[in-house]
């Protein structure tokens, strides 16, 4: 399969497997804007364009968890028909020392030219919603969120 990309920056690089077996294509940091304390966006210097029938998700490196940062939209999808410059966005959850330090901010933990994401390819099912009020019961509580028990 052949996926269209778009290099916008000099150091822009195109995505690649860590390892042979490796499922996602990590992505390097371009550039990092500190738009707030808690607040980072990472541009990764291309656009790019699946075919028609799949997309691309864009999920933070594992690392992330390490750390009191998360991507705010994580998963993030690129469909065929969004052609901007990818990129990812990160919030830091505010930490708490003392009444005198009531709240400070983790440094973000990459730099421009790092690893900070993974891309993964995946097809698109086309799907047909069937409307019924006829749902088969498993005995599970409706409210979700654990209701298994565990």
């Amino acid at each position: 399969m052949n996926i269209k990309i778009n290099l916008l920056k000099d150091n822009a690089l195109v995505p690649l497997r860590a390892t042979e077996f490796a499922g996602g294509w990590d992505v390097v940091a371009t550039e990092i804007v500190q738009v707030e304390k808690d607040f980072v966006i990472c541009k990764l210097g291309f656009s790019l364009q699946p075919p028609s029938n799949f997309k691309v998700t864009l999920v933070p490196r594992s690392s992330i968890t390490k750390t009191k940062w998360v991507m705010t939209n994580s998963p993030g999808l690129i469909d065929p028909d969004f052609t901007g410059e990818v990129s990812m966005r990160f919030r830091c959850i505010p930490q708490y020392k003392s009444i005198f330090n009531p709240c400070y901010y983790e440094k973000f933990p990459y730099k421009v030219g790092e690893r900070v994401g993974q891309l993964y390819v995946e097809s698109i099912i086309p799907i047909e919603w069937k409307i019924t009020n006829n749902l088969t019961n498993h005995n599970r509580l409706p409210e979700g969120f654990g209701t298994t028990n565990k």
